[in-house]
């Protein structure tokens, strides 16, 4: 595991300026850091929502953490009123509400989408919600004139996934057929891109791509896509694949490389920066700017407070129990520096440890030793470079 050594005197000086200690915590100290986290409080509602709208997808991912095609009902109508009336009415008279349509494959359920988003415009009106941001992770294959038009009216922030040039995304990603899609998606996305719709590119760093990041995000944006989000790597079979050093470097380098072209990057990597500049770790993985929860509604009436894990039943909840009790939404805040090995470890105050998605998805409450990697090498090189600090 990569630590910061005395060796490296100018980094620790630095991060004595910004008013972190190199030397282990004592209990009064630890004490102290938990007590005041602890009084920022808990999530009073849910401020956004990823729309589970179907399983059924079109493709196979190795790496997917959605169960796919599984033969589960997809949701429906009454579903999608009951959620979204729950959204609205616990952010009435508020700016914004987020929403995002997910899956498997959100497209193979676009008439759910238009009926959702229709919907979400009657009740913003009727409870005074300033704005309704749309958005859809899709892998880019099966969209239609009808679903670009909708997007482009509706000011859609379309996010496609793929990783890269077709050489690359063939390895992880292919359609059911295990033929590759490399061709329509491409054309889907200057599609989109004619239309004038604003489309992101969603990377998944692989053991595969990690090395070749920046040739990756040159690649993108000579598609035209000057939005490029980052995944955390998702441990689905119980540890990080990634080498948590390799990745961060490979995210600082394309980092900087998408800010000389003009683009926006972003990644776990935000979250270093986020912390230097608050001095707290980040309690919520999926914290809303305003203070509220972004959470993953399910079928049946469901609500996730993990978006990224509806899986774990311990977090999964009716709707009609998260209004008699809105404390639960507590329940998604991570376990603060679980392991002893946090107490001594420079990047403690920047990550705070695993979230609870990854903890649920590694069956293990101590941190991954890449991604401890990933964080005290990504807190050297942000203390190196101050484009993220205001």
């Amino acid at each position: 595991m990569r630590r910061l050594e005395a060796s490296e005197p100018e980094l620790l000086a630095e991060m004595k300026k910004l008013g972190f200690s190199p030397e282990p915590l004592s209990a009064t100290q630890r004490e102290r850091v938990l007590d005041r986290v602890r009084g920022m409080g808990t999530p009073a509602r849910i401020s956004g929502y990823r729309i589970v709208v179907t399983d059924t997808c079109n493709m196979h991912c190795t790496y997917c953490f959605v169960d796919t095609n599984t033969g589960a009902d997809d949701m429906t109508i009454p579903d999608l009123r009951e959620g979204l009336e729950y959204l609205f009415e616990q952010n009435a008279g508020r700016e914004e509400v987020t929403i995002q349509w997910f899956g498997g494959e959100p497209t193979t359920r676009f008439d759910l989408m238009k009926y959702g988003d229709e919907y979400s415009l009657e009740l913003a009106e009727k409870f005074g919600v300033g704005r309704v941001q749309f958005t859809v992770v899709t892998n880019g294959v099966l969209l239609k004139d009808d679903m670009i038009e909708h997007f482009k009216k509706y000011k859609y922030g379309v996010g496609v996934s793929f990783d890269g040039r077709p050489d690359d995304n063939k390895i992880e990603r292919f359609l059911l057929s295990g033929k590759p899609a490399d061709a329509r998606i491409h054309r889907n996305i200057q599609r989109l891109l004619e239309a004038g719709v604003h489309v992101g590119c969603n990377l998944t760093p692989t053991p595969t791509n990690v090395s070749d990041l920046p040739d990756t995000v040159e690649y993108v944006l000579s598609l035209g896509i000057n939005f490029i989000y980052v995944n955390t790597p998702i441990p689905i079979s119980g540890r990080w694949h990634v080498d948590g050093e390799a990745l961060t470097r490979a995210v600082f380098r394309s980092r900087l490389l998408a800010l000389s072209r003009g683009a926006m990057l972003f990644s776990s990597m935000d979250r270093i920066y986020q912390a230097l500049d608050t001095r707290l770790p980040k309690m919520y993985e999926h914290i809303q700017q305003d203070g509220g929860l972004n959470a993953a509604l399910l079928s049946r009436g469901r609500i996730s407070i993990l978006d990224l894990n509806w899986r774990d039943d311990s977090f999964v909840f009716p709707i009609s129990e998260l209004r008699e009790n809105p404390g639960l939404l507590g329940q998604a805040a991570k376990n603060l520096l679980p392991a002893p090995q946090c107490g001594d470890c420079p990047a403690a105050a920047v990550c705070g440890g695993p979230s609870r998605n990854d903890v649920s998805l590694r069956r293990n409450a101590e941190p991954d030793p890449q991604m401890c990697d990933f964080f005290q090498v990504g807190l050297q090189l942000a203390l190196t470079d101050h484009t993220g600090l205001q």
